[in-house]
């Protein structure tokens, strides 16, 4: 895969793996390992300031464990999909990468 380009225009992903419930940081690419957890998105950047369109967020289901046992998105206050609703990822292997958009549309989904 490749690297996610910041809004400094230097290139920085930071994968995690993690079998329990995360908070995400702006591009990470979130490995679980396990199904039933919540990982929750940001609503700052890692310096506190507030985020711009083009951050982003990975989810990939590397356990192959959301069709039997689901992984929540938590939306952390912004919309995902311009709902103010979290998202449940339960395809097995799924791989979505979330974009921010801004405040009206707030994270959308982006490939698988």
């Amino acid at each position: 895969m490749g690297r996610y380009i910041t809004n400094t225009l230097t290139y920085s992903t930071n994968t995690v793996s993690t079998g329990t419930t995360y908070s995400a940081s702006v591009n990470d690419r979130v490995l679980c390992t396990a199904g039933g957890i919540t990982i929750t998105l940001p609503n700052t950047t890692a310096d506190g300031g507030s985020l711009v369109a083009g951050d982003t967020v990975q989810i990939v289901d590397v356990g192959g464990n959301a069709g039997s046992s689901s992984i929540t998105v938590a939306r952390n206050g912004a919309n995902i999909q311009g709902l103010a609703e979290n998202l449940t990822i339960d395809i097995n292997n799924s791989a979505p990468i979330l974009i921010y958009t801004g405040a009206t549309y707030g994270w959308v989904i982006s490939g698988t």
